[in-house]
């Protein structure tokens, strides 16, 4: 038997999204998500799911009014779970899907986000590697979200280029949300 996520608000509220069928996959919990929904104003933003697993933050998005999300992530059954999710929720042309390592796909995408979601794997030394180059794929009015380990949060010795604007607790996980620092 498949398992399933439902998504938590918007116009998909209800809807279920497959899981990837990997034990190494955590899930970003339903209270997290609708937090997000709650507190970011994802319409016609163009948005990334980093790190996305079976995607089902960036539907999320999709579903409170993003335009276009791109996941990435670097497992092929991420990616084809993503793919089969999209088409599932008939959401296909609001989605981009991309095969890549987090950190490597930072360094090269030539383009900006408005809204930078990413659930890395925790305790892999992912999460200090993202933070160090999110502010390519950023403007001035971009806010990138991290869901992390209490024991990853972040030391200001790491954040040159971005700073903590918000966070949230839930237990063992915090939402970090990060501005781009502007150029003096």
């Amino acid at each position: 038997m498949r398992s399933m996520l439902k998504i938590e608000s918007g116009c998909l509220r209800g809807k279920k999204v497959d899981t990837v069928k990997d034990m190494r996959t955590r899930y970003t919990a339903a209270i997290v998500r609708r937090s997000l929904a709650n507190m970011v104003d994802f319409e016609n933003k163009l948005c990334a799911d980093i790190c996305c697993g079976s995607g089902v933050v960036g539907f999320e998005m999709i579903s409170n009014g993003a335009k276009c999300v791109t996941f990435v992530d670097t497992s092929n059954l991420s990616v084809a779970t993503v793919k089969r999710n999209s088409e599932n929720l008939s959401v296909d042309h609001s989605v981009v899907i991309i095969k890549n390592d987090a950190r490597r796909f930072l360094e090269s995408y030539n383009g900006f986000f408005d809204i930078i979601y990413s659930d890395p794997p925790y305790e892999l030394g992912i999460v200090e590697d993202i933070i160090k180059r999110v502010h390519n794929v950023m403007n001035e009015e971009s806010i990138f979200i991290l869901q992390c380990s209490k024991r990853e949060k972040p030391v200001d010795s790491i954040l040159k280029n971005v700073r903590i604007i918000k966070e949230r607790d839930y237990g063992d996980t915090f939402l970090l949300f990060f501005e781009k620092i502007r150029n003096l």
